[in-house]
Formats: C-alpha cells, sequence, structure tokens
C-alpha cells in the first residue's frame, strides 16, 4: 500500500508539473544579415601553401520555437536558421605543382548554410542564458580567378585558376548569452565549437577535369555577436 500511495504521488506530481509547463509558440522570427571575417589557409609538411582572408556578407532567416516553457525552470528552444553569404577575399599563395610560382589574386565564394539548434533558455531580469546543441549543413563553391606570376626565369608567365564544391555537415555545441537592452533592442552573444562528421571537396581542374576528396575532420571553434531590433 505504502508503494501505491508513493506511486500515486509521483504520477500527481509529473501532472501538475506537466500542466505548469506548456508550448510558447513561435518566439521570434527575423531577418538575419551578417558580415564574416574569412580566413583560409592550407599547408603541406608544415609549409603554407596559400592563405586567403577578407570580408564575407550572408542574409537569411531565423526562427525560434518555444517548444516548452517552464517558469521558473526555463524554456525548450528549437532554433532554425538558414542563410546564403558570398562574397569576393584576396589570395597569396602559389601555383600548382609542379611550377609553384608566388601568385596574388582574388578567390570568389558563394554558398548556403542551415543550422537548427536545440537549448534551454534560462532567464534572469535581464540576461538569459543558453547552452545549445545541434547539427549544420554548408555548401559553397570557391572560385580561384585566373592570375599572372613570375616564374623561375623571371619571365610572367599566365596561370589557371580552379573550381572548388564543397559540403560539410558538421555537429556544434555551444552557449549563447542575451542581454534585454529595451523593449526594442536586444543584443547577444554566441561561441562554442564544431565538428564535421562528412566533408566533400569536388575540384574542376581546367586541363584535367574534376577530382572528389573527403578530407578528415578537425574541431574548430565559431563566435558570433550582434543585435535584434524589434522581433517579428
Amino acid at each position: 500500500m505504502k508503494l501505491l500511495r508513493l506511486l500515486a504521488i509521483l504520477i500527481l506530481f509529473t501532472a501538475s508539473e506537466v500542466n505548469a509547463a506548456q508550448f510558447g509558440g513561435v518566439e521570434e522570427l527575423s531577418v538575419n544579415l551578417s558580415p564574416q571575417y574569412f580566413q583560409w589557409e592550407e599547408f603541406y609538411n608544415g609549409r603554407r601553401l596559400l592563405r586567403e582572408q577578407g570580408w564575407l556578407v550572408g542574409a537569411g532567416p531565423l526562427l525560434y520555437l518555444n517548444l516548452l516553457q517552464s517558469e521558473p525552470a526555463g524554456s525548450l528552444l528549437l532554433k532554425g536558421k538558414a542563410e546564403v553569404f558570398g562574397g569576393v577575399v584576396g589570395y597569396t599563395g602559389e601555383t600548382q605543382p609542379p611550377n609553384t610560382f608566388p601568385v596574388r589574386t582574388d578567390v570568389s565564394y558563394v554558398g548556403v548554410k542551415g543550422e537548427i539548434d536545440l537549448g534551454w533558455r534560462l532567464t534572469v531580469k535581464k540576461v538569459s542564458v543558453e547552452p545549445f546543441g545541434g547539427v549544420g549543413y554548408r555548401w559553397w563553391l570557391r572560385d580561384l580567378q585566373d592570375s599572372t606570376a613570375v616564374n623561375n626565369s623571371g619571365n610572367l608567365v599566365k596561370v589557371s585558376g580552379y573550381t572548388e564544391f564543397w559540403q560539410s555537415g558538421y555537429a556544434r555545441a555551444g552557449g549563447r548569452i542575451g542581454y534585454k537592452v529595451s523593449d526594442d533592442w536586444h543584443t547577444f552573444c554566441e561561441g562554442g565549437a564544431k565538428y564535421p562528421f562528412y566533408t566533400s571537396n569536388t575540384v574542376d581542374f581546367t586541363e584535367t577535369g574534376e577530382l572528389t576528396t573527403k578530407p578528415g575532420g578537425r574541431w574548430s571553434a565559431f563566435a558570433e555577436i550582434g543585435a535584434i531590433y524589434r522581433k517579428i
């Protein structure tokens, strides 16, 4: 009988907690505009082959769904983000072997990205803290433009660029801190780590055609700061 009473109390307690929680619906729907400083380096046997750096610009929708709201415990949130990005950055490196000459040119980027995160938000007055985890997919085109270089004889020669098609699926985990400046303005800071569990690279060389490789993944860090004005 004592066990049945204990079970009944537990059921009633669980039911009361479920009733206290509620589905919050769409919490935020906004358009995200993000300038991104980009840097890409490639190495072989400890020697740097190239460096690319410059600014890219991305834009796309951001959706927050409040799946479960239970005060004061917090809220279970599902965040979905899609983005189109692109830009032109500077290239400092060398031409393809066997004839490697120093070269400076530009690289064009265009791509799409989508991410889904699940997080739990705790809010105290104007400050919110949200640990999260999720997955993402990124596809982009990297177009190394044709240029000129100086060969070993000191003569100016034309060098051909090439086009790469990249795609990557990755897991990510991190945290987000938000601050309510006013009824209209919210600021946030987000950071964490991500790991690509799938990466594919298809290179379209001018003379030899396409070559596809699948590089291994390594952990990397990400960070983002921003401000939101009047949630839709």
